[in-house]
């Protein structure tokens, strides 16, 4: 046991065994002798000396964010403090009502733990004294009360003492998802509108927290964010971790292409998934690594897929469980589809593009103009169209989220854009282009978009192709 540890033991230890004295000697269920004290302290000592009083801040955070309803918290501070913050689902009761017939109802539900808290361990110590005494040995005390859980788990890494640059760059996306979770209230998103809930997915699709919820278990998760550290941390009970950079190859310093459809199968049969699971994908905050993910699955021929709304940080808000558990699902056979294959490659570009195909390219203006290039040419397909990725989505406390059905539309049909015709969707690496190819193919309905995975990285090394610069209000075709 560490020193800081033993001290938090002791710390308690010594709170519990004066509470047990006053309770002895104040005749709240005293004992009629001496020896008869004794042997009911006991049972006191053995629990402080194995830590069986209290649970620290950071476990009881990891309890309440699985969400699996066998753990029961009991606030026992004022009810106006109660009301202006609690834990998600505490229960509000003095330490009379405790310790009597209120408590008892709680411990007849056989809960694994009972946990007592207020701002500090005084007064829950009271309670936990006479619980154990009656023999309940499921109960705990919140080591340093609330006080102490905030500081320690809703206090961003950038507040800590001693926390470096790195450490709170780790942090930063599994604080996000605690504070949603402790901190934030569920309302109504007027964005959630683009979730079709299908009673089976058949194809690319959204679906909704709720959908997903109500069939845990019964369809496979996929958790494409970059880091494992991350995953590692707090993810979709029962997700697997398949980050893009897994589904891509390299090309020089950089991820490019999706793997071939038999090496994308090879890796989703090795986690438990067939061309015939349903699947989920979320991401967070990046919605590209879930839409770059959902072509992976295509890519394979995969049709039964979703991305989930309002994505993981959503989760968290609605008190929806968040689990460290790593699964490890039987691996199965995965045959992949035939012709799959998701995206065009430069030589059916450049045809496109002569033929007169409306080239949409998603990349930032300055990459877009050429004011700032990391490829073997500055610029951008002449003629084409820029309109930046992020413009899809809003992002808020509450998650990501597609933007309304009529702003995108109109947006896009600014651009000259029309459902019913054809349209080439470009970036830099494919990447972020998989964002608004999946925003107009599977949201708007423009199905003959096509999706050019090699984008501006592969036409710039092709100096037989033109380039343009500029910010392309002329048509600079050459």
């Amino acid at each position: 046991m560490s020193g800081s540890t033993i001290g938090q033991v002791l710390g308690i230890g010594v709170m519990v065994v004066a509470v047990a004295a006053v309770v002895v000697t104040s005749g709240l269920h005293a004992p009629a002798a001496g020896t008869a004290a004794a042997t009911r302290a006991a049972p006191y000592l053995q629990d402080i000396e194995t830590g069986a009083d209290h649970v620290g801040a950071d476990e009881l955070a990891r309890e309440l964010l699985a969400a699996r309803g066998d753990v029961v918290v009991v606030d026992v501070r004022p009810a106006e403090e109660f009301a202006a913050w609690h834990l998600p689902g505490a229960r509000n009761l003095t330490v009379p009502e405790v310790v009597g017939a209120a408590g008892q109802q709680l411990l007849a539900g056989k809960p694994r733990l009972l946990v007592l808290c207020s701002n500090g361990p005084a007064h829950p110590a009271q309670a936990w004294v006479e619980l154990r005494r009656q023999g309940h040995t499921n109960v705990r005390v919140l080591d340093g009360g609330l006080d102490a859980f905030k500081a320690k788990v809703l206090t961003p890494a950038s507040l800590q003492p001693g926390a470096d640059e790195g450490q709170i760059r780790a942090a930063a996306m599994g604080f996000a998802l605690r504070r949603a979770f402790f901190l934030a209230a569920a309302k109504p998103n007027p964005l959630a509108a683009w979730a079709t809930d299908p009673a089976e997915l058949t194809a690319p699709t959204v679906v909704s927290t709720k959908w997903l919820q109500q069939r845990l278990g019964k369809v496979a998760i996929v958790d494409a964010r970059e880091k494992a550290a991350e995953y590692a941390d707090l993810h979709l009970p029962g997700a697997v971790h398949l980050p893009v950079a897994s589904l891509r190859s390299k090309a020089g310093d950089r991820d490019l292409h999706l793997l071939s459809p038999r090496e994308l199968a090879a890796k989703f049969g090795a986690v438990g998934i067939s061309r015939t699971t349903p699947v989920v994908i979320y991401a967070e905050d990046k919605m590209q690594d879930a839409t770059m993910a959902a072509l992976a699955f295509v890519q394979a021929g995969h049709s039964a897929l979703a991305i989930l709304e309002g994505g993981l940080l959503r989760w968290a808000t609605e008190k929806r469980s968040l689990v460290a558990d790593v699964p490890a699902p039987a691996a199965v056979v995965y045959e992949p589809g035939r012709d799959a294959a998701v995206s065009l490659d430069t030589d059916q570009v450049a045809a496109q593009w002569r033929a007169g195909t409306a080239i949409l390219d998603v990349r930032p203006a300055e990459g877009f103009t050429g004011a700032k290039s990391t490829e073997a040419r500055p610029g951008h397909i002449p003629g084409a169209r820029n309109r930046v990725f992020t413009k899809d989505l809003q992002r808020g406390d509450d998650g990501h989220w597609f933007r309304p059905r009529a702003e995108l539309e109109a947006e896009y049909g600014a651009l000259g854009l029309r459902a019913d015709q054809p349209v080439v969707v470009s970036c830099r690496t494919g990447h972020t282009a998989s964002e608004s190819y999946f925003v107009l193919r599977y949201l708007l309905g423009y199905r003959q978009a096509q999706f050019y995975n090699g984008s501006w990285t592969e036409w710039a090394a092709r100096t037989d192709l033109p380039a343009a610069t500029g910010d392309g209000s002329k048509d600079e075709r050459k």
